[in-house]
C-alpha cells in the first residue's frame, strides 16, 4: 500500500511537472502573482488588525509600488551613467591593456599579434555595454515587448488582490477536501515549510542586500567605474555560491589595476571583496539562513540550472526556494515525522 501511494505521488508530481512546463509561458504572470501574494499576507494581516482587510491591502500594495519606484529611480540612472562613462574611457583600458599584454607575450615568446587580445576583449565589452544601454529603449520600442510588460503590470497585482483578499478562505476550503487525518498532517507541513520558507527567503534577501551594499560601497570608495554597476550584480547573484566574487569581485580587481595602474587601488578592492564575503558568508548567512534550513552549495547550482533549464527565469527563481522547503521537510525526517512537524510549528 506505501508502495502504491508512493508510485501515485510521484506520478502526479510527474504530470504536475509536465503541465507546468508546457504551459510556462501562460503561468508567469499568475506565479508572480502568487509569489508578491505570498510575500504579502504577513503584513496585510497586521494591517488588518487596524483597517479593513481590502484597505489593508490597497495600503500594502501602495508601499510595495513607492519602494520599487523609489529603487529604480535612484539606481536606473544611477547604473546607465556609470555604463556611458565606462564606455567613453574604454579605449583607455584597451590602450593601458595592449601594452600590458604585449609585454607579456614578449616576455615569454607567445606568438600572439600585439594588441589582438585587448582589441577583441574591447569590441565584446563595448557590444555588451551597449546593449545594456539600449536594452530599455529596444524593450519598449518593441509592439511585442511593450503589450507582454502591460499585461505582466496589469495583471499580477489585480490576480495577487483576489489571492490576499481570499487567501484564508482558499487556504480552509483546500483543507476542507482532504480528511481529517491527511489534513493534520498536511497542516502541519504546511505550517513548518511555510515557516522555514518565508524566513529563509527574507534571510536571503538580507543576505544579497549586504553584499551588494558592502560591494558598493567599497568599489565607490576606490572609485573604480561600473562600480555601482558591479556592486548590484554582486548582490544579485550571491544567491549562487562564489558568483558574487567572480561575476563583481573580479572585474572590480581588474578595473582598478586597468584605471590607477598602482597597488593601493587593488587593494582597496580586495579588502572590499575579502571583508564582505568573509561577513556576507560567515556572519550573515549562517545567522539569517542557515539556522533555519542548510541547502547544500551543489543542490543550489543544480537547482538554479535545472530550474532554469526546464522553467526559464521562473524556473531560476523559483528553484532555490523550493529546495530549500525540500531541504527543510526532508532533513526533519520526511513525510513520516508529523511528530516532528509539529514540534517545528510549536517551536519558539
Amino acid at each position: 500500500m506505501t508502495s502504491l501511494r508512493t508510485f501515485a505521488t510521484l506520478g502526479s508530481l510527474f504530470i504536475l511537472g509536465l503541465t507546468f512546463y508546457l504551459i510556462e509561458g501562460v503561468l508567469v504572470p499568475f506565479v508572480l502573482a502568487w509569489v508578491l501574494a505570498y510575500l504579502l499576507v504577513p503584513l496585510v494581516d497586521r494591517l488588518q488588525a487596524h483597517m479593513p482587510r481590502l484597505f489593508a491591502i490597497v495600503l500594502a500594495f501602495f508601499m510595495v509600488f513607492v519602494g520599487i519606484a523609489v529603487l529604480l529611480l535612484g539606481l536606473i540612472p544611477a547604473l546607465q551613467g556609470q555604463i556611458s562613462r565606462f564606455l567613453a574611457t574604454l579605449p583607455a583600458y584597451a590602450h593601458h591593456l595592449n601594452i600590458t599584454l604585449d609585454a607579456l607575450a614578449t616576455h615569454l615568446h607567445l606568438p600572439i599579434t600585439p594588441g589582438s587580445i585587448a582589441n577583441n576583449l574591447e569590441q565584446q565589452v563595448r557590444h555588451l555595454g551597449t546593449h545594456l544601454l539600449e536594452a530599455p529603449t529596444a524593450l519598449l520600442n518593441t509592439a511585442t515587448g511593450m503589450i507582454r510588460v502591460a499585461v505582466l503590470i496589469a495583471l499580477v497585482p489585480i490576480v495577487s488582490f483576489y489571492l490576499l483578499r481570499d487567501w484564508h478562505h482558499l487556504s480552509a476550503g483546500i483543507e476542507s477536501f482532504l480528511s481529517v487525518p491527511a489534513r493534520t498532517s498536511l497542516k502541519a507541513f504546511l505550517q513548518s515549510s511555510d515557516r522555514v520558507l518565508r524566513r529563509f527567503i527574507h534571510g536571503q534577501l538580507l543576505v544579497m542586500l549586504a553584499i551588494g551594499c558592502g560591494y558598493s560601497l567599497g568599489f565607490g570608495l576606490a572609485g573604480i567605474n561600473l562600480g555601482l554597476v558591479l556592486g548590484v550584480l554582486a548582490g544579485l547573484v550571491s544567491v549562487v555560491p562564489f558568483a558574487s566574487f567572480i561575476l563583481g569581485g573580479l572585474p572590480a580587481l581588474l578595473l582598478a589595476v586597468l584605471q590607477f595602474h598602482d597597488l593601493t587601488h587593488p587593494l582597496i578592492i580586495l579588502a572590499t571583496i575579502g571583508l564582505t564575503e568573509f561577513v556576507g558568508n560567515t556572519i550573515l548567512t549562517p545567522v539569517l539562513v542557515g539556522r533555519f534550513v542548510q541547502v547544500h552549495p551543489a543542490v543550489v547550482l543544480l537547482s538554479i540550472f535545472a530550474g532554469g533549464a526546464l522553467y526559464g527565469i521562473l524556473g531560476m527563481l523559483l528553484a532555490l526556494p523550493v529546495a530549500a522547503s525540500v531541504s527543510a521537510y526532508w532533513g526533519r525526517g520526511g513525510p513520516i515525522a508529523d511528530e516532528t512537524l509539529e514540534r517545528v510549528v510549536t517551536e519558539p
